[in-house]
This record gives structure tokens, C-alpha cells and sequence, in this order.
């Protein structure tokens, strides 16, 4: 059951995990001979098992020394899931339902249709029976099942297909991309069309993924003091990132693995930037070299924006010469003569969090199957794969190459030393408003990005919003001195115009960018993503009486609810 939830969701609420162990909760004790052997019978033992599991497990979760304790309401709801309430509503217990039927096909299915008294015709009919429990993101997941023959005949049989040569029935299609309204719309999707590898690679968040959701609910937290009476008749979402212009605030942020969600990759998230006129964050990890993705954005006309800056995301290797070649590469200008390469690219974004990859449980549960995942080599990595014995997780058979080295006395001198002087210099992970503060004051430094990485590093770190309102509280001085960018949690362009008013100069999407690459939509499917974004920002700029990206300020936002989780003073 663990296994498929990890597939079916591969970052499950406490509730929805504790919910799924319980399925059979002392089922023993309830045995099927009990009661009738009919249908009547068997829904009835049913109904029971799953009531009296709920009790039996609300009773034991009441009266265990669980630490922390778990609130009432936190038990009933884990009790409500068990018992499978509200089935066509409650999208959890939908999750469950389709856990179940996984398991039921994956394990047992072959052996209980070799039982005597089941029949074709008997099979079939279950089987029916079993499919319509089933979401269409379960129904995905069970076509990729490897089963014997006699069972793939048996369920094409049950789904009405006659081509017993191929697979089950013809791939479900994504939905048209119109038809795609929000952000989370995307995210759904992707559940269900990207491979279970792929979909676990992007979604999964370090441990019990709780940085990871509250990035996006504390933005929930913080609410909008609208002003009206305002002539918000022509709004602008162009700004300036790092001195470059910008169609909006929103940035790609770099994504590693590129090709493992869409073959072009990078490329085609810089032909999407590109058409959106907004900045592209080309990570170490990308699908491709930097030249084959400048290549690939300088090739592509379909553009109406003039500025389509690029930046670069250092991994720092842990044999600082590939660094040095590698920073070469972007950095360094074209020969004279025009014989080939590129302008270099003015920023470089140093990641700062990284100094070993986190464990992330969902990429780790779900084996890395090639013939439904691109198997990808990092080309500027310099570093193969390196499976360890820890998990299968692409982050960590990716980034063995990762130096622990890095400092502030020797990381940015050196960095300095190599980069042009022009060259910005941004550091990304910083994730406490001290950390902040001595970005500002060290020379070199231009700017830095709150990010913990989308939760993907090390769990129950701040949310990257509420360092944003750390550093206000403590040195508000950093806004005048760099640029501050955050990303992590941005679903919404509510979530844009809060962190804009709390002082960002740019938000990065991540994710975002992969859910709206994948699926089959490509760069349609980022402009796709982005547009909603931008649709949003100018809505809610409108609505609170703001007409530039420059005029979003603190007095538009309320953040009382959150403020009490900031530290007071050095003590914890």
C-alpha cells in the first residue's frame, strides 16, 4: 500500500499516510465467511471492516503517546478516510480508493484469477467493477503495470478493447490546454500523465514535506488591504530583474533534468521565455549544454519581445577546476571575429543550500524504470550517475559531484577572481534574514533568491515568504543595498503581489515551469502556465488599486497572522 501511495502521490498528508497502513487494521478479526457469500454479504463485511478499523484506530490514536499528540480533529479525519467518506468529493480518500485497487491488480490479481470457480466472465465483470472505483490518474498508473499476458487479455476484455496485441486500451490523452484554468489544474495533470518516476523526480519534497506545503500556506496566511477609488485602467507587470528588462516579474528558476519531462527540455522552456519576454535560469543540471540552449533560443523568431535575458545556476563541483571550465564557457565572450559562441550571460546565480542533496522519500520509493523515464546524464555535470545505497532518487544519483566546501572567505573571492567584473553575482538558498544581511555586506554580491530549494533540501526550514518578512523585521536596509528574488510555493498571482509588496524585486517558478513543460503541452504549456500567473497578478493588482510593479508596497499587505512566528531575538 505504501509503495502505490508513494506512486499515486508521491507527497501524502500525515493523515492520508497513517489512513493508508490502516487500510486492513485487524481485519483478521472480521473474517469473510462471517458473513454471507453473496453480493448483498460481501458489501455488507465491507461497510464493517472499514467501520470498525476507523474505531479501533481512532481509539488506539486517542490513547497512544504520540509525540507530537494528535489533535481530535486530526483523528477524525484520519478515521474519515479509513471509512472512505464522501468518496466522490474527498480527492484523499479518492487517492485511498485508488491505492487499493492498484494493490489489488498489482499483487493479487493473477493469482485470484487462477481460482477454480472464476470464470472469464466472473474476472471481466470484477474487473469493471474495479476500473470504475478508479480516478482517471489511477487508471494511468494501472495501464503501466508490467502483468502477464492472460491478465492484459482479461482487462482489455473488461474495458471493451480488441487489440490483444498491444497494451490495454489507447493512452488517455491530457485535457486541451485551454481547458487548463489555474495553476493546480496543471499540477493534476501531471499526476496523471507524466511517468510515476518523472512525476516523483519534480513533486517529491525532503521527508515529511512540511516546508514544502507550508510555502504555499503561509501566503494564505498574509491578506490584501485593498485601496479603490484608484484609475487602474492601464496596468504594467514590466519591471527590471538584476538590471534586465523584463516583461513581468515572473523568472524561470533553474530545474534540473529538463529532458526527463519533455525531450527538448530547457530548450523549449527558452523558447517559451523567450515568447514571454521574462528571464531564463539555465541550471548546471539542464538536459543540455548552455550553448545547445542559446542555441536553440536564438534560432527561435516567434518573439515580440525585445529582452529575453538568460542567467546561469552554478553547482559548485567538488573539483573546482570543472567549475572553472564550465563558468568559462558562459561567461567568457565570443572570440574575436565572430568565429562562434556567445555574448556571456550577465548573471550568475551561485546555489548555497546544497552542500549534500536532501532526501526526498517520494523520488526514493519509486524505481527509476528507463523505458518510461528518459535516463538523463547531466552534460556540464562531468559527472555520471552515481547510484548510492541510500534510495533510488534522481537527486542523489545525480549530484554526487556537489562540493560541501563551499564558504564565504573563499567561495565568492574566487568566483570574483574568474567572472567578469560586470558579471552580477547572486546567491541562491539563503534562508534566514542573517544570512541576508551578510550577502549585503559582502562585496561582490548583487543579489540573492529565499529559496529552500521547493522543500526538496532539508524539512520544517521557514517558508521562503516568511524569511522575506524576517529580513524586513531585522535589516530592512538589505532592500536598498541588493536585489532580493524569492521562489517556493508561488501557486497563485495573489502569492506574486505579497511577495512584490513585502519587497522582491522577482519571483522564480520552478515546478511550475515542468508542470506546465510536461504532459505533451511543451512551450505552449509554459506560456500556458506563466499567462494564468500574469492573468492573476494584473487582476489582483488592479483590484488593490496598484497600476505598476513599482508601486506594490508593505501597506497592501497584512502579515499579523504570521508575524508571531518570527524570531524575537537571537534565543530560539
Amino acid at each position: 500500500m505504501t509503495l502505490w501511495l508513494a506512486k499515486r502521490k508521491p507527497d501524502p498528508s500525515p493523515a492520508l499516510q497513517l489512513a493508508c497502513r490502516a487500510q486492513h487494521f485487524r481485519r483478521w478479526e472480521i473474517p469473510r465467511s462471517s458473513y454471507p457469500m453473496t453480493r448483498p454479504g460481501y458489501l455488507t463485511w465491507r461497510a464493517k471492516l472499514k467501520s470498525q478499523a476507523a474505531t479501533q484506530l481512532s481509539e488506539l490514536l486517542t490513547s497512544s503517546e504520540i509525540q507530537p499528540p494528535l489533535s481530535q480533529e486530526e483523528i477524525d479525519r484520519i478515521a474519515a478516510l479509513v471509512r472512505k467518506e464522501d468518496l466522490k468529493n474527498d480527492e484523499e480518500a479518492q487517492i485511498l480508493e485508488d491505492v487499493a485497487c492498484l494493490v489489488f491488480l498489482d499483487d493479487q490479481f493473477d493469482d485470484f484469477e487462477k481460482k477454480s470457480e472464476m470464470d472469464d466472465e466472473k474476472i471481466i465483470n470484477i474487473l469493471k467493477k474495479t476500473w470504475a472505483k478508479m480516478s482517471p490518474a489511477g487508471h494511468a498508473l494501472a495501464l503501466q503495470m508490467d502483468m502477464s499476458d492472460r491478465a492484459k487479455l482479461l482487462i482489455q476484455k473488461a474495458l471493451g478493447t480488441r487489440n490483444t496485441h498491444q497494451s490495454t486500451t489507447s493512452p488517455p490523452q491530457p485535457p486541451p490546454l485551454e481547458s487548463l484554468i489555474s495553476t493546480h489544474d496543471f499540477v493534476t495533470v501531471a499526476a496523471t500523465f507524466f511517468p510515476p518516476k518523472t512525476y516523483a523526480f519534480v513533486s517529491s519534497a525532503a521527508t515529511d514535506g512540511i516546508t514544502h506545503r507550508r510555502n504555499s500556506s503561509t501566503y494564505s496566511d498574509i491578506t490584501l488591504r485593498p485601496r479603490v477609488l484608484r484609475d487602474v485602467s492601464s496596468i504594467s507587470l514590466a519591471t527590471t530583474i538584476l538590471g534586465q528588462a523584463v516583461s513581468s516579474p515572473i523568472y524561470a528558476s533553474p530545474t534540473s533534468l529538463g529532458k526527463t519531462v519533455h525531450p527538448e527540455g530547457e530548450k523549449e522552456i527558452g523558447r517559451a521565455c523567450k515568447e514571454l519576454g521574462i528571464a531564463q535560469v539555465i541550471s548546471t543540471s539542464a538536459s543540455f549544454t548552455v550553448s545547445e540552449i542559446l542555441d536553440a533560443i536564438n534560432s527561435h523568431q516567434q518573439s515580440s519581445f525585445s529582452n529575453h535575458p538568460v542567467f546561469f545556476q552554478l553547482y559548485v563541483d567538488r573539483e573546482t577546476h570543472k567549475s572553472e571550465a564550465l563558468l568559462s564557457t558562459a561567461f567568457c565572450p565570443p572570440p574575436p571575429g565572430g568565429g562562434g559562441g556567445h555574448a556571456p550571460l550577465p548573471v550568475l546565480f551561485l546555489t548555497v543550500d546544497s552542500p549534500v542533496v536532501g532526501k526526498r522519500e517520494a523520488d526514493e520509493r519509486v524505481p527509476h524504470n528507463p523505458t518510461t523515464t528518459t535516463t538523463i546524464n547531466p552534460p556540464m555535470t562531468n559527472s555520471p550517475p552515481t547510484p548510492d545505497t541510500k534510495g533510488s532518487s534522481l537527486g542523489r544519483t545525480t549530484a554526487s559531484f556537489l562540493s560541501p566546501s563551499l564558504t564565504w572567505k573563499q567561495t565568492i573571492p574566487w568566483l570574483r577572481s574568474i567572472l567578469p567584473k560586470e558579471t552580477k553575482l547572486v546567491l541562491k538558498g539563503i534562508q534566514s534574514a542573517s544570512d541576508a544581511f551578510l550577502a549585503s555586506e559582502t562585496p561582490g554580491i548583487n543579489g540573492i533568491v529565499l529559496s529552500n530549494h521547493g522543500g526538496r533540501n532539508l524539512d520544517t526550514t521557514p517558508p521562503s515568504i516568511q524569511v522575506l518578512l524576517e529580513i524586513h523585521k531585522f535589516y530592512p536596509q538589505v532592500f536598498d543595498k541588493i536585489d532580493v528574488l524569492i521562489d517556493g510555493g508561488i501557486m497563485r498571482g495573489t502569492d506574486i503581489f505579497k511577495a512584490l509588496c513585502l519587497g522582491a524585486k522577482g519571483v522564480g517558478i520552478g515546478r511550475g515551469i515542468l508542470w506546465g513543460l510536461g504532459s505533451g503541452y511543451g512551450r505552449e504549456g509554459v506560456k500556458r502556465y506563466v499567462g494564468i500567473l500574469n492573468d492573476e497578478l494584473e487582476i489582483t493588482m488592479a483590484l488593490c488599486g496598484v497600476t505598476n510593479v513599482g508601486a506594490c508596497r508593505a501597506g497592501y499587505v497584512n502579515t499579523s497572522v504570521v508575524d508571531h512566528l518570527l524570531p524575537n531575538s537571537g534565543h530560539p
